[in-house]
């Protein structure tokens, strides 16, 4: 009788062992769980030279609802920031269509960043453009 109870008690934490791994897998795989996005830059294009002011304009399309977004434009001589604007909202797609004005008049890199918030734990999406001011 006591072989087998203690073969019963062997069996038994052996399966809830099994259990609790299988369980904590399961609970990691839902923690990454999180929309992803396409951003899609139409204007400025990689390597453009623009002259005068200009608009950012595209897309983001997400597989879920996202959580904004951030428009970043820099000097990519100094990385100061000529333009920013951060919109916080809860779609699946945004629209992009920013105005930039700046006062450069020579030939200057610039570098566009597009930062989608994919959820508030900090997932992100990012496109980068580079092109040239004058």
């Amino acid at each position: 009788m006591k072989p087998f109870f203690i073969t019963a008690i062997l069996v038994s934490s052996i399966s809830l062992t099994a259990c609790k791994k299988d369980k904590s897998t399961d609970d990691s795989a839902e923690h990454e769980d999180h929309p992803t996005a396409v951003i899609t830059i139409t204007s400025p294009n990689e390597n453009d030279t623009i002259q005068g002011n200009f608009s950012v304009t595209g897309t983001i399309v997400g597989t879920g609802n996202l959580h904004g977004y951030q428009v970043t434009v820099t000097n990519a001589l100094n990385d100061s920031i000529i333009y920013q604007n951060e919109v916080h909202d809860h779609l699946a797609n945004f629209t992009i269509n920013q105005a930039v004005t700046h006062a450069y008049t020579t030939y200057t890199p610039f570098k566009l960043e597009v930062i989608a918030a994919l959820d508030h734990d900090g997932n992100t999406a990012v496109k980068t453009v580079h092109f040239v001011v004058h």
